[in-house]
């Protein structure tokens, strides 16, 4: 039997999270074979974890820190350049997942995985999700993503100002339950929420969903046989977290208005729960009424379990979320004996949950008047309530499933047409085309579709071309220019390959990367498209080899199928990925439009919910010219925000209303990213000069430096311009000291940052004399 894997940002009783506490039950609750062959992923977490082997015996434990995980180690894992932290400043959690990928790879060198668990929120598992799926990463282990609460879910639940990295982070998600082979919901309801939420297809989603609600464990304490009795001095507890969708501020409401009713009811009110925001704490204890604000109790939370526990017991809880995905206080306070209410609203408390209203639980409509109305019910004494019973299945990864959509059979080699187009590029065309040659998938054709070039040195590398008797080689020259999209719909047009690569003129590929795009579209009959990070180059020496240390001068990473933030920037691929060539007959470039055209595409393709597979390493290596189409078209102050509205204008919508939003985003992107394209301008403008060409050539000697090397450099070059500065300050110094001035001290009075005779008004004594 394999190993099985938990991937947890926190871990319970070490954290108070709530992923935390369910991969704790897990653990215990499970068989001690089962524990024998489970290894723990605690990502980014700095509690201790002294007592982990007495609390968990046989369970392996992996720490991963994140930030410290060194990308070239991975290169040799993945067969190409991995990019480094900082070309994923667009999303911090794309950076972590490919952190994760890696310490599973080691992991699977000593170990062979039956099946790997990841949380939803964060989408930690789309580097491993996508490794697994283009090279059968982690063998035939099951993939499964928890349902806990996706970022995208909290985000409909509370309001929160979202960035371009939120964004960023609900693709992950979507991706990652779009891809995996295993969802495991925790409550029917909360699955069904979570699809709808990533708009899903319920067909497909059905097929892969297993339930399975954590077990409720009460530490130690068996559970009660009955739900005590009410009383008027029975405390009203709230022991969730002070959170905006846990919502505390309906607690506050309906509790006061209770008591205002109901003064002869005495007993205290809690809110046992840990805090993380003090202002938003602060706001919420204003809803207050003066008057009450002595009978509540704030921040009463034991850290000593049976404490806890009789507290807890001994209380009426209440549960206001809007949403939960399963929520274990609930469970474990019912199993306590205590009374407790629940909102209704919720769908982890709604009707296709073990919670029945009158008869485990008082459910409420979400309103704080509801709630006042709930607690009058449940603090009669004539309702008589028993513990729930929790939800039992089988654990996920002993449940029959459904097959995954992967083809098993060995992929072939089917023909495959690199489609060139070329205008004005004969420079660059022949190195394109050697690194073409260079790939290790035989079974090509290169399409070269000439826009008309006016230069005579690409005239005449289109002419030699024309007359080289290579079978694997088409050229096809245009009578007029046509434009960049019409040059790669001819060459699609006369493809005869079942795929097709689409590639500049002037950029260059890693020669793994056509096999590995083949062999995945191969094995996975659902997925249409292939998708490669980027690296950006001046000169092709620039470019490393796999698993050497070195760094680009930019970077472009991609998510493939980014739905939600690729509608504000182009976070779906470049122009150079693999497609079925049946796909891109259905979407032809649209060949109207004078930039973005393969931003067009990828939102079309969107819109279509065609599937992308994604890449970790480093495949596709653009050459930043500045001279280039897209550099020429934005070089105009609003030229960017009108091919954007260009592009956006004639993406296909189902009505007037949707089109509209579209519009309208193409004015908010402009004026969201103005900085950075003034940024952008002024720096493809300086790079044109040769001192700015010098100095991108220099920082690519430097990136190739080692680590080592660069830190070594860096702390002398600091402790020279210490030195030298000290030595002007005490130079200064020692002149100050004579009497007789010169034009030397207002110099070096200047150099040490000090005022000088000229600039407070006095002359010089030596001039004086004269």
């Amino acid at each position: 039997m394999g190993v099985l894997a938990f991937i947890t940002t926190e871990l319970s009783p070490f954290s108070p999270g709530g992923i935390g506490r369910v991969i704790h039950n897990m653990l215990v609750s499970m068989s001690a074979d089962d524990r024998n062959r489970s290894l723990v992923f605690l990502v980014d977490c700095a509690a201790p974890t002294d007592g982990f082997a007495e609390l968990f015996p046989g369970v392996g434990l992996i720490r991963v820190d994140t930030a410290a995980h060194d990308p070239y180690r991975q290169a040799r894992f993945v067969g190409a350049h991995v990019a480094p932290p900082h070309a994923y400043a667009h999303s911090k959690q794309h950076w972590r997942s490919v952190a994760i990928q890696q310490a599973l790879a080691e992991a699977a060198t000593r170990h062979a995985f039956d099946y790997v668990e990841f949380p939803d929120w964060g989408g930690l598992g789309f580097a491993t999700i996508q490794e697994q799926r283009l090279r059968r990463f982690l063998g035939d282990a099951v993939v499964a993503i928890r349902l806990h609460m996706a970022h995208a879910v909290l985000s409909q639940a509370e309001a929160r100002a979202v960035s371009r990295s939120d964004l960023n982070l609900v693709d992950l998600e979507r991706k990652c339950l779009r891809d995996c082979d295993v969802v495991v919901g925790q409550l029917r309801p909360f699955a069904d929420l979570t699809r709808e939420v990533f708009g899903l297809d319920p067909e497909a989603w059905a097929q892969r969903l297993v339930i399975h609600a954590p077990p409720v464990l009460l530490d130690g304490r068996d559970p009660a046989k009955d739900t005590i009795v009410p009383t008027s001095d029975q405390p009203i507890r709230f022991v969730s977290k002070v959170q905006g969708f846990k919502r505390p501020d309906l607690f506050l409401r309906g509790v006061s208005g209770f008591l205002r009713r109901h003064p002869e009811v005495t007993g205290p009110v809690g809110v046992n729960a840990h805090g993380f925001d003090d202002a938003y704490r602060q706001s919420i204890a204003r809803l207050v009424p003066a008057d009450l604000a002595p009978r509540f109790r704030w921040n009463e939370v034991s850290t000593a379990t049976g404490v806890r526990q009789a507290m807890i017991a001994a209380s009426t809880v209440v549960v206001p979320s809007d949403v939960e995905a399963f929520c274990l206080a609930a469970y474990e306070a019912s199993l306590l004996g205590a009374r407790v209410v629940l909102n209704g609203r919720n769908p982890a408390f709604g009707p296709d949950t073990p919670w029945i209203d009158g008869e485990t639980c008082v459910k409420f409509d979400g309103t704080a008047l509801g709630l006042t109305d709930a607690l009058e019910r449940v603090f009669s004494p004539s309702l008589h309530l028993r513990p729930v019973e929790p939800p039992v299945a089988a654990w996920p990864w002993e449940t029959p499933l459904a097959a995954p959509g992967v083809n098993g059979t060995e992929p072939g080699e089917p023909l495959v047409s690199v489609v060139v187009p070329h205008f004005n590029l004969g420079s660059y065309l022949p190195e394109t085309l050697g690194s073409i040659l260079a790939l290790t998938y035989d079974n090509i054709e290169i399409v070269v579709v000439d826009d008309a070039s006016t230069d005579e040195a690409s005239r005449s590398v289109i002419d030699q071309l024309q007359r080289k008797e290579d079978p694997r080689l088409k050229v096809i020259v245009l009578e007029c220019n046509r434009g960049l999209a019409n040059a790669r719909n001819v060459g699609i047009a006369q493809a005869a390959g079942d795929y097709i690569l689409t590639l500049d003129a002037d950029d260059l590929l890693h020669p793994g990367f056509l096999s590995l795009a083949v062999s995945a579209l191969e094995r996975n009959p659902d997925h249409d498209v292939v998708v490669t990070q980027a690296g950006y180059f001046t000169g092709a020496d620039e470019i490393p080899l796999p698993g050497e240390r070195a760094d680009f001068i930019d970077y472009a990473i991609f998510t493939g199928e980014a739905v939600v933030a690729g509608l504000t920037e182009n976070r779906f691929s470049t122009a150079t990925a693999v497609f079925r060539k049946t796909l891109l007959q259905r979407f032809p470039y649209r060949e109207e439009l004078s930039a973005y055209e393969d931003w067009d595409l990828y939102l079309r393709l969107s819109q279509a919910e065609v599937r992308c597979l994604v890449t970790t390493g480093v495949y596709f290596f653009y050459r930043r010219r500045a001279g280039s189409m897209i550099a020429t078209s934005e070089a105009a102050a609003d030229a960017r925000a009108l091919l954007i509205h260009d592009m956006l204008r004639g993406l296909p919508s189902p009505g007037p209303r949707d089109r509209a939003h579209y519009l309208a985003l193409a004015a908010t992107v402009d004026a969201d990213a103005r900085a950075r394209r003034a940024f952008e301008r002024e720096l493809a403008v300086s790079r044109s000069g040769l001192f700015m060409h010098a100095a991108i050539k220099a920082h690519g000697y430097w990136a190739r430096l080692p680590r080592e090397v660069r830190i070594v450099a860096r702390t002398g070059l600091l402790l020279a311009w210490r030195l030298a500065r000290g030595a002007v300050r005490g130079w200064y110094a020692w002149r100050a000291r004579r009497v007789v001035g010169s034009w030397l001290d207002d110099a070096v009075a200047f150099m040490a940052g000090r005022p000088s005779r000229v600039s407070t008004g006095q002359r010089p004594r030596r001039f004086s004399r004269l």
